[in-house]
């Protein structure tokens, strides 16, 4: 049974909407002081929550040390990399190989 994600909270929706105003009209992002400035969040670490939120979903991946670097995803958010299970005929590593004796 596959679970419906959450929809976007009203300050994510927020953080999201001044990063695509921001990309068209100066073609990079904005920085964390920035976003906090148009959404009404002071704290640089609040902000930092909810970038890592929407980049958990798939939404913005930062592309760079800093999140002036993010860029917006087009259509459905990627799935992220976890971890696999070990099916059938998976070794003793997980990965297809055994180690060597």
């Amino acid at each position: 049974m596959r679970r419906e994600p959450r929809p976007l909270t009203i300050r994510q929706e927020a953080v999201l909407a001044v990063i695509k105003v921001w990309l068209a009209e100066r073609g990079h992002g904005p920085t964390v002081r920035e976003i906090g400035a148009r959404v009404g969040l002071s704290s640089t670490s609040s902000v930092a929550h909810q970038l890592g939120r929407l980049e958990a979903r798939g939404l913005i991946p930062q592309t760079g040390r800093d999140w002036s670097t993010c860029v917006l995803v087009e259509g459905p958010p990627a799935r992220r990399p976890g971890l696999q299970s070990r099916g059938p005929g998976a070794g003793a590593d997980g990965y297809g190989q055994r180690p060597a004796p």
